[in-house]
């Protein structure tokens, strides 16, 4: 049976690598949301091998608007003829301010509240029809181990208004566990990636670099995602090699 999956932020960083995992498995529709379809590294997802049997459908998903996520899934039914989604991956977010709380402007919680939260919730709202018609549908959050409150007390990261939003996602996808009996639904952090935002952190912290690479994390990520199911994963906080992190 084919398969099709959708994937937020599929130009860059760990999107774009899991872009290319899920393109190359045959018989599969892969659907890459991107902020703007006319951007360069859109023109170069495009030119990603598509396996045997396999499309790449490119569409437009903000994770800053409300209405995207929904017009994207109309196009997609309309002019692809896509009836289902077996896996959602939201993987777009930001990352923009390190600063201490007193010094974070309440504009910048708002901003990050907004795209790495409030997309979420509007893609899951957008795409739960196209879910319920699979047979083992998946929706999972690329989230981080920082928007974990048990581990708080474990790191000394600038980092409240990424956090705050971040913890606000996974009580949300939480939630969709335990509201949809149908629906495998979980948070995973993707360990610390050499992207843009983790290369970011590092700096914040006084280091040079994260510590894995966006190859080697989206195949970890890959991997626990297509081996969870609603009985074993769903409803847990895991890092890219499947270990349990405190909510």
């Amino acid at each position: 049976m084919s398969s099709s999956v959708l994937i937020t932020g599929a130009n860059r960083g760990i999107g774009r690598e899991l872009l290319r995992k899920y393109l190359a498995e045959p018989d599969s529709t892969v659907i890459s949301g991107v902020r703007l379809e006319q951007h360069p590294t859109v023109d170069d997802i495009r030119k990603f091998p598509v396996a045997e049997g396999s499309r790449h459908i490119v569409v437009k998903i903000d994770s800053d608007s409300l209405v995207d996520a929904h017009i994207a899934v109309n196009k997609l039914q309309s002019q692809f003829g896509i009836a289902k989604l077996d896996t959602v991956i939201a993987n777009a977010g930001i990352g923009k301010i390190w600063e201490v709380t007193a010094r974070t402007p309440i504009r910048e919680v708002e901003e990050h509240l907004r795209t790495n939260a409030m997309g979420p919730f509007s893609l899951y709202l957008a795409v739960r029809s196209l879910l319920l018609a699979s047979q083992m549908p998946r929706f999972v959050v690329i989230s981080t181990e920082l928007g974990s409150i048990g581990m708080q007390g474990q790191r000394k990261i600038p980092d409240v208004a990424y956090g705050m939003s971040k913890a606000a996602v996974n009580f949300f996808v939480n939630k969709v566990h335990h509201e949809e009996p149908r629906i495998i639904s979980f948070p995973i952090h993707p360990g610390w990636v050499r992207t843009d935002l983790g290369n970011a952190i590092a700096s914040a912290i006084g280091m040079e670099k994260a510590s894995i690479t966006e190859e080697e994390s989206a195949a970890a990520v890959f991997e626990q995602i297509e081996k969870s199911t609603k009985k074993e994963t769903s409803g847990h906080f895991l890092n890219h090699k499947g270990v349990e992190i405190p909510w």
